[in-house]
């Protein structure tokens, strides 16, 4: 995506325009000439912005889907199930709360087996190590 970011610069500029002119349209009126998913899309986007309380939640959410459309649009993209990503923050959350004793504790939050726990924090030890603790043979190349 590096060597696309010039590129993707100029189109952005250009689509930058047309999206700062967006809130002159009235919201109902673009959301009934465009595709459900991107209808969809907007109201994903949109509810976690007001979520955290961003300004113009729905207006913010009709840009950000526009300029996904506008990059992705046309192409076969894969996106993980929620069920990947909750694994993974769950996983995260796992080894955070782990403090040496409390294997049973986890076990019955999480409702995992124990071998299930182990492995979860010998994958999330390495990749903390991984995060904090570099390979000095990778600041070599």
């Amino acid at each position: 995506m590096n060597d696309n970011l010039d590129l993707f610069t100029t189109e952005h500029n250009e689509l930058a325009q047309l999206l700062d002119r967006l809130d002159t349209i009235p919201p109902e009126e673009i959301r009934d000439k465009w595709p459900r998913f991107l209808v969809d899309l907007v109201d994903v986007l949109a509810h976690e912005l007001a979520r955290l309380d961003v300004s113009e939640a729905q207006l913010v959410a009709m840009k950000l889907a526009i300029c996904i459309s506008n990059y992705f649009g046309g192409r076969a993209v894969y996106l993980p199930t929620g069920e990947v990503l909750r694994a993974a923050l769950r996983d995260y959350e796992i080894y955070a709360q782990f403090c040496g004793n409390n294997i049973d504790e986890l076990i019955e939050k999480y409702g995992l087996t124990q071998s299930h726990i182990y492995d979860i924090l010998r994958k999330q030890r390495q990749l903390h190590r991984r995060r904090y603790q570099p390979d000095m043979l990778d600041a070599l190349e």
